[in-house]
């Protein structure tokens, strides 16, 4: 076995990938200082799975990649690998070459191959064991490893003959074993302590689960005969129901009959009403036209007299209108011919006048007067204002004069009727003041009646509103109720498990209590901790079992506690004495670089309090765990403090200072005495809040059903009210009907009168003229006042003129002209008005005149006979009108009479129809109070037991009624002396019953497997002392042999410190170099102390040799003999083991076969030279 090659490539300062070959014989490898010689062989160390950066002269792995030079960039990867002949097959392979290679690339990823192919460091590992050629072995040995050994102590030294002793995976083996012990003894003590824990709470669990037990059968038989005494109370009211149903449908065939009955007799009323209203209309006909034939026969009896006389009258009125008529048409001649005249002076003034306008523009144009203009044109204005106003009062005077001879005619017909017309008007007034206070009385009464039924329907709505706010407080309360008791039963059964220290250890619970036996006492560190809910689970899993632990005042008090709990077998415990615990806390400088990071909450005595006494013990427990967000968080927290101190996140995730990570979740709930304490804490704070809610609650249901009842009284109220109500609104609306009607005959009758006065006079013509009196007055006045501002206008006009030159004389001149020919102008439109008006006059009168030669014609052929005919017909027509106005009387006298009868039969059909009603409406009040009640009691069946009727009926007792209502007030009695149970009690004790078994078992396995490793680690105990025993006395020998040679005399003994105890003791070197005495390695020279360590390197490679083995400057501190004798001595090994040596002593440099020089011809880039020294030639990369 040998090694053949070494190839690197970026590996420090070996940028370049470079192949050194060994050949058979001593290697040396020569270079100046810093070349990077010694780089050669921590790449051997390294290919071979060294893990430490530090051996490495490095601060983290990546380091050894070549980080760059000034003429190079840094490289991205890092390869070394080592072929090693095993054609002997050294090493357990089948290969007979064998290259190991190493891949680190600056990413932080690495790779492992063995022949090419990927493998684990496991791997070579394993290959490399007890090969002599794996970490820590002596195939390496540098200068640092010799000062080891004479610098190292006794006891450091040992494992340099455990190594050659191959006690390495003896020692793995029994680290194993050992670690697995603490971990089965940590897991046997955490199940010794809840199996203590367990023990104290089965028995109060078993007490209660016993009463539960107990509280539930009673329960199951009060349950069911509840439910039979529910479902016999539901057949009672099932079946009055029943009987309920059938006198409702009875009363509504009752009430549907009535009320037929009462819709065929209004039908009745209603079709009399109608006929009555006929009559009445018809009636009302016949005496308006029998009034018409009373007139008419007036009429005829006045022309009957008057005939004669008018005939004598006729003729001379005839010729008097023809005489008239002759006079009227001449002068509606003349009138046309001045018309006519006036309309030709007319044209002929208005030319003149606008031609004399246009000269005087032109005047104006070279002298005019703004002023005098304005002001004459204002006087023109004015004046044709004053003559428009003239004229409109002429035309008022003439309508004046034609309405006074018209009211005139008027005047007589209008006295005749007034007298008939004041006392329809007396009866019409009445009649309407009669329905009015009617109308008002039953509006009033039917009001009432409409907010009582308001009232009546809104009671019944807060009803409904106030029982359903009942019933949801009342469920409301009792879910309050629920969780109140359960609440309570909590907190009973946490003060009680409290009181008896449930949770806490045997020895702990047996310690607390004797509070008032042993002194000093201050309690378990749980109850001393007062610790921020959020926080909570985080310090339970930090402490852990620490919550247990009993601080105590003294040594002696803790003394006294473990005296008593041996003494009583009571179990264990672990004490904090205040006098001599100390606190740990973290530096200031670790806390600052941590107050930045991400996810950290604090130091956990930071953030939990105790007694002002127990601060030493607060900051012992807890004054080095640092907490956490989240896992993530705390895994980085441990990395930057470089796993110093422990970590928990709030999860309770724990990272120990070891960088073990611990965490996940139990299956099972239990909770630590802390998480009890502050539950208990919770419930007793909230029972408070919750009782007083509780009564307010309760208050809410009994405010809630007073409004229940306070509104089924004013609903009741309210009823009685309208059934009181409605018959006198029934009255009133018949005696309204009755007095409208005679309001609108009595109406009828003054407005047959009115339209007769109408036609006699006409009070519009009284108005008319009446306004046309104030209109003439009016403008009259308007007429003397616009004749004042004429003059005024005037003469400020005459005072401006009188001022203006001579040169505006023509001016003035024309102007005057104007103004007087405007005057005529003016003048002569009136005149040809007033011409316009006579005509239309004289028209009109004309048209009168023809028209009473027309009636004068008319008249005349009235004779006395035809007038007597006329009369004796007219009374005829008047006698008819009579008797059917008589025979109409009777027809309606038989239908008022029928109309009378048929509303006393509505009256008393409506009377039994409201009686029907309100047996119906008690009947069906019965029927909801009864199907409530049902619904209540199902409702009550499924909420309490989750059945319905059906499923009830099949499980109740046979029970008597009586004996039944006995054994439930028993039964109840019974419950309520039991009083709150925890039912949980019966599940919580099988969980904690099974529990205690299964950890019981785990105990018995456990200690079982305690046994097993104790057995195993005292094997490797014993095998690791024969080993060791046999390579120390095998290096023993061969170290005294080999100081004699390497010193030319002398001696030397390896000494054992402790010979009893060969699995501790540590190893001194004594040494006697010629001329010398006999003393410990540490008194010799330096020189002498590296020789003889090398020496004992040179004995241990006899014990046992190695393949290869590479020296990096180990003989530095020799003088140049001794340096010598260790060149020479070295050739003595050749055919075992294959020495490559790192050196620049010349001296070995001689005894070497080849020489490999380590240059550095580029800055921070090593190179390699090779001197084959037998032939003498030189060549870069390999031997020639």
């Amino acid at each position: 076995m040998r090694l053949k090659t070494l190839e690197i490539s970026g590996f420090k300062s070996f940028a370049d990938k470079t192949r050194i070959d060994f050949l058979p014989g001593m290697t040396g490898i020569v270079g100046p200082n810093g070349s990077g010689k010694s780089n050669i062989a921590e790449a051997v160390r390294w290919v071979l799975g060294e893990q430490s950066a530090k051996s490495l002269r490095g601060s983290k792995m990546p380091d050894v990649i070549f980080g760059g030079s000034t003429d190079r960039h840094a490289l991205n990867r890092a390869a070394v690998a080592i072929t090693l002949d095993n054609s002997d097959h050294y090493l357990k392979s089948a290969y007979t070459e064998l290259t190991i290679s190493r891949v680190l690339y600056r990413s932080g990823e690495s790779e492992y191959l063995l022949n090419g192919q990927n493998c684990r460091l496991k791997d070579i590992t394993e290959l490399l064991m007890d090969s002599g050629m794996g970490q820590d072995s002596f195939s390496i040995i540098s200068q640092g490893r010799v000062e080891a050994i004479f610098n190292s102590k006794p006891e450091d030294r040992r494992t340099i003959i455990e190594e050659v002793a191959g006690v390495y995976k003896y020692r793995k083996h029994k680290e194993t074993a050992q670690h697995e012990l603490d971990g089965t003894m940590g897991d046997l003590h955490r199940v010794e302590d809840i199996i203590a824990e367990l023990e104290g709470r089965l028995e109060p669990l078993e007490r209660q689960r016993s009463l539960a037990q107990d509280y539930l059968d009673q329960q199951k038989k009060f349950a069911v005969l509840d439910r039979t005494q529910l479902v016999r109370q539901l057949h009672t009211e099932l079946k009055q129901k029943k009987t309920v149903d059938a006198q409702v449908v009875r009363k509504q065939a009752q009430v549907a009959h009535y009320q037929a009955a009462q819709k065929d007799q209004q039908r009745v009323v209603q079709q009399l009403s109608e006929q009555q209203t006929n009559l009445l209309a018809q009636k009302d006909t016949l005496q308006d036209q029998l009034v018409a034939a009373t007139q008419r026969v007036e009429q005829c009896q006045g022309q009957v007299n008057l005939s004669a006389e008018q005939r004598r009258h006729a003729e001379d009125q005839r010729q008097r209108l023809a005489t008239q008529l002759t006079a009227l048409q001449q002068r509606q001649q003349d009138l046309a011919d001045q018309l006519t005249a006036g309309e030709q002076s007319l044209k002929e003034l208005r030319q003149q006048i606008a031609t004399c306008r246009r000269e005087i523009k032109e005047l104006r144009q070279e002298t005019a007067d703004k002023r005098v203009a304005d002001l004459r044109d204002q006087l023109e204005k004015l004046r044709a204002d004053y003559f428009d106003q003239k004229q409109q009062v002429a035309n008022w005077r003439n309508q004046r004069q034609y309405l006074q001879q018209d009211q005139d005619r008027q005047q007589k017909r209008s006295q005749r009727l007034t007298g008939q017309l004041q006392e329809l008007k007396t009866a019409a007034v009445t009649a309407k003041a009669k329905a009015t206070n009617l109308a008002h009385q039953a509006t009033a009464v039917q009001e009432q009646l409409t907010q009582a039924e308001q009232a009546y329907d809104a009671a019944a709505g807060e009803f409904q509103q106030h029982q359903a706010t009942y019933r949801q407080s009342q469920r409301q309360w009792q879910s309050a109720l629920g969780v109140y008791q359960q609440a309570k039963t909590r907190a009973a059964n946490l003060q009680a498990s409290a009181a008896e220290y449930g949770g806490f250890y045997q020895g702990v619970r047996a310690i607390l209590r004797q509070r008032d036996r042993l002194t000093g006492l201050i309690g378990a560190v749980s109850e001393l901790l007062k610790v921020p809910t959020q926080f909570t689970t985080a310090i339970e899993y930090a402490l852990g079992g620490q919550l247990q632990h009993v601080v105590v005042t003294d040594e002696a008090a803790a003394k006294a506690a473990v005296a008593y709990l041996r003494e009583q077998r009571a179990g264990r415990a672990t004490f904090l004495p205040l006098t001599t615990v100390r606190g740990r806390q973290v530096d200031q400088t670790t806390l600052a670089q941590l107050a930045n990071v991400p996810g950290f909450l604090g130091v956990g005595s930071a953030v939990v309090t105790i007694d002002q006494r127990a601060q030493g013990i607060l900051t012992h427990l807890l004054g080095t765990t640092l907490l956490a967000q989240d896992l993530d968080a705390a895994v980085t927290i441990s990395q930057r403090v470089h796993h110093r101190y422990r970590v928990v996140s709030l999860a309770g995730d724990v990272v120990s200072a070891s960088g073990a990570i611990t965490g996940g979740q139990n299956r099972s709930n239990r909770t630590s005495v802390l998480h009890q304490r502050q539950e208990l804490q919770k419930l007793e704070a909230s029972l408070t809040t919750m009782q007083t809610q509780l009564q307010e609650q309760e208050q809410k249901v009994q405010a809630a059903q007073a409004a229940m009842q306070t509104s089924e009284t004013q609903q009741q109220d309210l009823q009685t009210t309208i059934n009181d109500v409605q018959p006198r609104c029934r009255q009133l609306n018949e005696a309204l009907a009755t007095a409208e009607t005679a309001a609108k005959q009595a109406d009828r009758q003054l407005r047959a009168a009115q339209m007769e006065i109408q036609q006699a006079t006409d009070a519009d013509q009284a108005t008319q003229a009446a306004t046309l009196g104030t209109q003439i007055k009016q403008g009259q006045a308007r007429i003397a006042e616009q004749e004042a501002q004429q003059q005024k206008l005037q003469a400020k006009i005459k005072m401006v003129t009188t001022q203006q030159s001579s040169q505006r004389e023509v001016l003035t001149s024309k102007q005057t002209w104007l103004a007087g020919a405007q005057e005529r102008l003016q003048q002569q439109e009136q005149n040809q008005k007033d011409r316009q008006t006579t005509q239309q006059a004289t028209q009109q009168e004309l048209a009168q005149v023809q028209a009473q030669q027309r009636n004068l014609v008319a008249a005349k052929s009235l004779t006395p006979e035809a007038a007597q005919q006329r009369l004796e017909q007219a009374q005829r027509q008047r006698n008819d009108v009579e008797q059917r106005l008589q025979t109409l009387s009777d027809q309606l006298t038989t239908v008022n009479d029928q109309a009378t009868q048929a509303t006393a039969d509505n009256d008393r059909t409506t009377g039994l129809l409201q009686v029907a009603n309100d047996d119906l409406q008690e009947a069906q009040v019965k029927q909801t109070q009864l199907s409530s009640l049902i619904d209540q009691q199902q409702n009550q069946l499924s909420e309490k037991y989750q059945m319905s009727l059906a499923a009830a009926e099949a499980d109740v007792s046979d029970l008597p009624a009586d004996d039944l209502a006995v054994q439930l007030k028993l039964l109840k009695r019974g419950l309520d002396e039991i009083g709150p149970v925890n039912l949980n009690a019966i599940e919580e004790y099988q969980t904690v019953h099974d529990r205690y078994t299964f950890l019981t078992q785990q105990r018995d396995d456990l200690l079982t497997a305690k046994e097993q490793l104790t057995t195993t680690m005292a094997e490797l105990d014993g095998q690791v002392k024969t080993r060791f025993q046999k390579t120390f006395t095998q290096i023993a020998t061969k170290f005294s042999e080999t100081f004699q040679q390497m010193f030319g005399g002398g001696k030397a003994q390896l000494v054992l410190t402790d010979p009893h105890d060969l699995l501790t003791t540590g190893i001194d070197i004594m040494a006697q170099p010629p001329g010398k005495k006999f003393q410990n390695m540490g008194l010799l020279s330096g020189g002498e102390r590296a020789l003889t360590a090398i020496t004992l390197l040179f004995a241990i490679l006899q014990v046992q040799p190695v393949p290869f083995c590479i020296l990096d400057e180990v003989e530095a501190a020799l003088d140049p003999a001794n340096v010598t004798r260790f060149a020479r001595y070295m050739h003595q090994f050749q055919d075992q083991t294959q020495f490559i040596v790192i050196t620049h002593r010349k001296e070995t440099m001689v005894q070497a076969d080849v020489l490999y020089g380590v240059t550095m011809q580029e800055s921070g880039v090593s190179k390699m030279v090779t001197v084959d020294l037998d032939q003498q030639t030189t060549s870069e990369g390999k031997p020639a």
